[in-house]
C-alpha cells in the first residue's frame, strides 16, 4: 500500500473532472455569460442547473450554492461516486454543513491542505489507510502547522467513514499532532501605533476592536450594528462558539463609534461593511494588513499577534485574560501570553 502513496501530485476528483470536461467540450455556441462554469452547468437567476446534452434537453436543478452545485454536476457527468475512496469523502466533507459552519480562514486552510492530502493519498480507499501512513505524510511535510491541519482534515473525513460503516476506527486519532512551539512575538505599543498609522480606516478600526476585545479577525468582521447595545458589545466566537458580552467603557465606546463613522451604505447591517453592505473578507483585510506592515517597517508580525498583545497587556493590568480570550482552560489562554515575567527571587544575605 505504501507504494501507492507516492508523491505524484494529482488534482482532486472534482478538479480533474472539470479539466477533462473542458478538454472534451464540444464546439458550439459560446456562452454569453458565466464563462467560468463547466459545460452543461448553467445559472438562471440565483440557481444552478445541469442541462442535458440529449434532446429534449432537461434542466436539472442543483441548488443555489456553487460549490455544492459543482459536486452534483460532477456526479451527473461521471455517474455515482465510490464513497469508499478517500478523495470522494474529502469532496463531500468540503461542502458539508460542518465545513460551512467554520470560519472563512479555516475553510480556506482546509481547501489548501486538501490538495496536498489528495496528492499523497491519490487513489486510496479509506479501508486501506493505516496510522503509520498518516504519520509518514505528516513527518515528510515541511510545515508542522500545516501537517497538523492535514491530520485534522483526515480525522474529520475518516470520522464520516466510521459513521457510515466503511471502517471500524479512525486511524488519524491514533497519531499525535506535531508539537509546535507557541509564538512568542509581542507587538509593542510603538509598533502597534506604527502599523496603525499606515492602515486605512477599516483596518484601523479592526485593529482597535481586536485589541480592546482580543477578538479574532473573523469575529471582528462578523460584528453587526445590532451587537452594539446599551449593555455593551456582543461577540459570538465562531471558533469556540463562546458567547461574550464586553461591557461598555470609554475605550470600547471610542473604537466602536469610530468604526460607525466610516462611510457605509444606509442598509448595511455590519459594523464594518463594503459598499454593498456585506462584511469585508479575510482576504481583503489580510492584503491591507500586509501593506500597512510593509510601510511601517515592523518585522515578523501577523494580525493574530494583536490577540496575544491584548491578552498579555490584560494580564499585566490584572484583568481576567482567560475570560477576555473566551477560552475554556487557563492553559490554553497562557499560550497567548507573549512576555515571560521574571520570577522574583531573594538573594542570599550571607558573607563568605
Amino acid at each position: 500500500m505504501d507504494a501507492e502513496f507516492c508523491g505524484i501530485q494529482q488534482k482532486d476528483r472534482l478538479n480533474f473532472t472539470l479539466m477533462m470536461a473542458n478538454m472534451n467540450r464540444p464546439m458550439g455556441r459560446k456562452r454569453q455569460a458565466n464563462h467560468d462554469l463547466p459545460p452543461r452547468l448553467h445559472k438562471k437567476g440565483k440557481a444552478y442547473y445541469y442541462v442535458t446534452s440529449t434532446k429534449p434537453r432537461q434542466w436539472i436543478p442543483l441548488g443555489s450554492d456553487l460549490p455544492a452545485a459543482r459536486v452534483k454536476w460532477a456526479e451527473l457527468e461521471n455517474g455515482p461516486k465510490d464513497e469508499s475512496l478517500l478523495s470522494v469523502l474529502i469532496e463531500e466533507w468540503l461542502v458539508s454543513e460542518h465545513f460551512n459552519s467554520l470560519a472563512a480562514k479555516s475553510r480556506s486552510g482546509y481547501i489548501g491542505i486538501a490538495r496536498q492530502v489528495l496528492g499523497f493519498f491519490a487513489g486510496a480507499r479509506v479501508a486501506d489507510i493505516r496510522p503509520h501512513i498518516i504519520a509518514q505524510w505528516m513527518d515528510a511535510h515541511p510545515s508542522k502547522n500545516r501537517a497538523n491541519f492535514g491530520k485534522s482534515l483526515l480525522s474529520n473525513v475518516l470520522t464520516v467513514a466510521v459513521r457510515r460503516g466503511l471502517i471500524d476506527r479512525n486511524p488519524a486519532l491514533e497519531i499525535k499532532r506535531h508539537s509546535v512551539p507557541r509564538r512568542t512575538r509581542y507587538i509593542t505599543d510603538d509598533e502597534f501605533k506604527q502599523i496603525r498609522e499606515h492602515a486605512n480606516a477599516v483596518l484601523r478600526a479592526a485593529m482597535d476592536i481586536s485589541y480592546i476585545t482580543a477578538a479574532r479577525i473573523s469575529d471582528v468582521l462578523a460584528i453587526k450594528l445590532k451587537d452594539w447595545t446599551p449593555e455593551g458589545l456582543y461577540i459570538h466566537q465562531k471558533k469556540t462558539k463562546k458567547f461574550q458580552l464586553f461591557e461598555r467603557n470609554e475605550h470600547l465606546e471610542r473604537v466602536i463609534e469610530a468604526a460607525k463613522r466610516i462611510p457605509r451604505p444606509v442598509r448595511g447591517m455590519y459594523l464594518l461593511c463594503t459598499r454593498q453592505g456585506q462584511p469585508y473578507s479575510y482576504g481583503a483585510m489580510h492584503t491591507w494588513w500586509v501593506e500597512a506592515v510593509k510601510k511601517s517597517g515592523v518585522k515578523d508580525v501577523v494580525f493574530h499577534d494583536i490577540r496575544g498583545k491584548s491578552a498579555t497587556d490584560a494580564k499585566r493590568s490584572g484583568i481576567d485574560y482567560q475570560a477576555l480570550l473566551g477560552h475554556a482552560s487557563k492553559t490554553m489562554s497562557d499560550r497567548y501570553i507573549k512576555l515571560e515575567e521574571a520570577q522574583r527571587v531573594e538573594s542570599l544575605q550571607r558573607k563568605i
